[in-house]
């Protein structure tokens, strides 16, 4: 997480304990994507990160985006309380 705030950096992850530290700690600053769609099948996840990419390429730094199969939920990291 330093390395990618000092290199400002988007974090992409499945682990859903970055929610912690983004919410509770603070510890991401720059932009995290989590990706909550079930089973490893990368060709989904992969299909999402393009259609987040394409619709919402302004609104990827300094937020917290959470994929889910559904919907693309967007949150500026500093309104996260």
């Amino acid at each position: 997480m330093k390395f990618a705030n000092k290199e400002k950096r988007i974090i992409i992850t499945n682990d859903k304990d970055f929610g912690e530290l983004v919410y509770h700690q603070k510890k991401v600053k720059t932009g995290i994507i989590l990706i909550r769609i079930k089973g490893q099948e990368v060709n989904k996840k992969l299909r999402s990160l393009k259609k987040l990419f394409r619709f919402y390429k302004n609104k990827i730094e300094n937020h917290f985006i959470v994929i889910s199969e559904r919907r693309i939920r967007i949150r500026i990291l500093g309104d996260i309380k």
